[in-house]
């Protein structure tokens, strides 16, 4: 286990993840406090805005099936989670 200070970054306290985590620079964490105190990060995964966002890392060649194509302007039409 490795041992951090909190300490006072402007207007944040914060703690400083070692090197040694491997932590990828700009990875995103949804944050909680736990019981007594205890402090939990978790990656958050962003859901992609388009279908060409989704598929960027994919390594074939990626077309926007016909009926997919007006998927980006489409608006939720009832509860979805959007």
């Amino acid at each position: 286990m490795s041992l951090v200070k909190a300490r006072i970054q402007g207007n944040a306290t914060v703690v400083t993840i070692p090197k040694s985590f491997n932590v990828k620079p700009g990875t995103e964490f949804r944050f909680k406090k736990g019981e007594n105190g205890t402090l939990i990060l978790s990656p958050s995964k962003k859901v992609p805005d388009t279908m060409e966002e989704l598929f960027k890392n994919w390594h074939g060649k990626y077309q926007t099936p016909d009926d997919l194509k007006d998927w980006d302007n489409a608006k939720p039409v009832g509860e979805e989670l959007w």
